[in-house]
């Protein structure tokens, strides 16, 4: 403690003595107090601690404004000091300062000790964050949630304080104060991982809205992230909402242009909502990218199927049609859904012998 503080304390003792309000006990502890500040000597803040007890043993002394700055003083010091709690004590100092500073604040002697006060107040906050940070560095999740929680109460706007509250409450199954801290983070300094984690609580809470709004916003906070586009759009296919697929399918293809899931998701979204032109382009990149892929070579086949079956007069989708459905058929020729496809193809176009072929195949996999 510097020397300002050494003259603070005793002029503090000064004004004490001269208003006559002080007990000789007390004095002497104020005194013990002052010459651990310049000693740092263990011995005199013990020995303050003895007589600032003595000088609290009546109800009188425990309703003293005085008596119980002076014993925050001591108690808020050791809370700090003994931070690992090596000395042996009734009750936890950081409950005793608490309880004194009940008969301090709204007294006069707030208002008049201020620099005091501030000093007490600092001593508990490192206490707290001494306690906090142990607690979690030895996985005692409930204790460090506690003084974290202490810790928040006394500043709001430590973003280190709220990224510890928001792990614990989540491992504590406390998911709704979680999701209140991770909200709190995505605001004040947005990550990815806040934003999937958070997405992550509102399944668990199987609250569908707020998966999707805060996926939405990590996506346009974090447009290259991924993990927050993929999860989005699963989000969007889980609901059938293809319109807003579609809103992201490119942001998605940008970092993964190859991929013939998203290809797939892309096409069928697009021809779900009517835009066959688009869905066909899609269809078409996933057989680039694979040829046998039977999942865009049959999407393409029924895409042109149903063209087809509108104007069987168009000889150009009849060969296309025949070209996909029957390289799927190809793939895998055990797929009841490519058969009955290419059985009601052959059956518009007339081709009565192939029409058979397919029909005997279709019979014989369903007696199988």
């Amino acid at each position: 403690m510097n020397k300002v503080f050494i003259v603070l304390i005793s002029g503090f003792f000064l004004t004490l003595a001269s208003a006559g309000a002080q007990t000789l006990i007390t004095k002497e502890a104020l005194n013990s107090f002052a010459q651990y500040s310049s000693s740092k000597d263990i011995k005199k803040l013990e020995g303050a601690r003895t007589k600032i007890d003595d000088a609290y043993k009546t109800k009188s002394d425990s309703l003293n404004s005085r008596n119980n700055l002076i014993r925050a003083l001591v108690y808020s010091t050791l809370a700090r000091i003994d931070s690992n709690l090596k000395y042996s004590y009734k009750k936890d100092p950081l409950d005793e300062v608490l309880l004194s500073m009940k008969q301090v604040y709204g007294s006069k002697i707030e208002r008049e000790n201020r620099d005091r006060i501030n000093y007490i107040e600092r001593q508990l906050n490192h206490t707290y964050q001494f306690r906090a940070n142990s607690a979690l560095k030895n996985r005692k999740s409930e204790e460090a949630f506690k003084y974290f929680t202490i810790l928040d109460s006394i500043d709001k706007t430590n973003v280190s304080i709220s990224h510890n509250l928001a792990l614990l409450s989540q491992e504590l199954g406390y998911y709704q104060k979680s999701v209140t801290y991770y909200e709190k983070l995505i605001q004040v300094r947005p990550r990815p991982e806040y934003f999937l984690v958070l997405a992550n609580l509102y399944e668990l809470l199987k609250d569908e809205s707020n998966i999707v709004r805060v996926l939405r916003s990590g996506a346009d906070n974090f447009p290259n992230n991924r993990d927050i586009i993929f999860k989005l759009l699963n989000a969007f296919q889980n609901k059938n909402e293809y319109l807003e697929i579609i809103k992201y399918i490119g942001q998605a293809l940008k970092l993964d242009e190859n991929n013939i899931n998203l290809n797939y998701l892309a096409g069928f979204s697009n021809e779900m909502v009517g835009n066959v032109l688009k869905a066909e382009e899609y269809y078409k990149a996933i057989i680039e990218i694979n040829p046998n892929n039977f999942d865009a070579n049959y999407a393409l086949g029924l895409l042109y199927l149903n063209l087809y079956v509108k104007d069987t007069q168009k000889t150009e989708i009849r060969y296309v049609t025949k070209t996909y459905l029957a390289k799927a058929n190809e793939i895998d020729p055990n797929e009841l859904k490519s058969l009955n496809s290419l059985a009601i193809f052959y059956k518009r176009s007339g081709e009565n012998t192939e029409l058979q072929k397919i029909n005997n195949r279709i019979n014989q996999l369903k007696l199988n």
